[in-house]
């Protein structure tokens, strides 16, 4: 047993190595995940798959779910707190919300103005079905449904639990890529996706590691993550990886999908990419201020190593 433990556990710590707590949280995490899509089938049923009341009412409870297992590995397999991921709350984490939401907005904004330079898109009209009062109603649920509820979820287990504890085993950088490429790959089960879809999506999980990256906080990529799907799919019309919605905003594209993205959404197409540089500029002038964050931190150590390989 004392030659198997080392490899067990980090005795310095007195927890799990980085990669047997990774294990136990995915196995947590896919569980709950199923569990919570089980439940909502339980209570809604087949037939309102796709509707707006349905995935209100996953949203709601994926968000419990995830919350629930990450506390629960966070608590007694990390032993570490919930809010040392990244969720501190004082006055900059609105802020940053806010920023996030607004950087994703300009983001998608910039996809529909490069497809219209290019004559790839038409926008036929802008009504929400039902008129104004259902807007009133459905943009607000749509807005919880795949923007706070998705964003919520998916950050705080992948930019939140997952690369954190990947960064503590493996260096920062190597985590960096890994979440990112487990990102892309996840996405690809999706409808329409595409292996082009898988890549975009991973330099699109960069962004939202940059978000933590650069504030040590993850409210920036909440923010950007719950703005970008909300406003690409209710608002303008687009697909939400694959998933289409009502929309206030209903665009036909012409050309091909692997330019615009298609059914998928703007991800699976290279329309996207100027708004990815625009994303990128918008979140370092958004955080250039901010001090002892992992990027800073990051830098620190290679210009240390740097010294000290200069001296030898």
């Amino acid at each position: 047993m004392s030659k198997v433990q080392p490899l067990l556990m980090n005795l310095a710590e007195g927890r799990l190595r980085a990669g047997w707590r990774l294990l136990v949280f995915v196995l947590v995490f896919v569980a709950t995940s199923r569990l919570a899509t089980a439940v909502t089938f339980g209570l809604l049923g087949r037939a309102q798959h796709g509707s707006v009341r349905w995935w209100v009412l996953r949203g709601a409870i994926v968000v419990a779910a995830a919350t629930l297992s990450v506390w629960l590995v966070r608590r007694w397999v990390d032993r570490r707190s919930l809010g040392s991921l990244g969720l501190r709350l004082d006055t900059r984490a609105l802020r940053d919300l806010v920023a996030g939401l607004a950087i994703s907005g300009a983001m998608v904004g910039l996809v529909v103005v490069v497809c219209a330079v290019f004559g790839l898109i038409d926008i036929g009209s802008i009504a929400w079905p039902g008129g104004l009062a259902s807007a009133l109603v459905g943009l607000p649920l749509w807005f919880f449904a795949i923007g706070i509820a998705v964003a919520w979820s998916e950050e705080l287990a992948l930019r939140g639990y997952v690369l954190q504890n990947l960064s503590e085993g493996i260096g920062l950088a190597w985590a960096v890529v890994l979440c990112c490429a487990f990102y892309g790959a996840i996405h690809m089960a999706n409808p329409n996706s595409t292996l082009l879809s898988g890549v975009l999506i991973a330099a699109l999980g960069y962004l939202r590691a940059l978000g933590w990256l650069r504030t040590g906080q993850l409210w920036l990529s909440m923010g950007m993550h719950a703005g970008w799907d909300f406003f690409q799919g209710p608002v303008l019309g687009f697909s939400v990886s694959g998933m289409k919605t009502d929309s206030l905003v209903h665009p036909t594209l012409s050309g091909p999908s692997w330019v615009t993205g298609g059914a998928f959404g703007p991800e699976a197409g290279i329309a996207v990419l100027p708004a990815f540089g625009l994303g990128l500029v918008l979140m370092h002038l958004r955080t250039a201020s901010r001090r002892d964050t992992p990027w800073t931190r990051a830098g620190e150590a290679c210009r240390r190593r740097s010294r000290a390989q200069q001296a030898v």
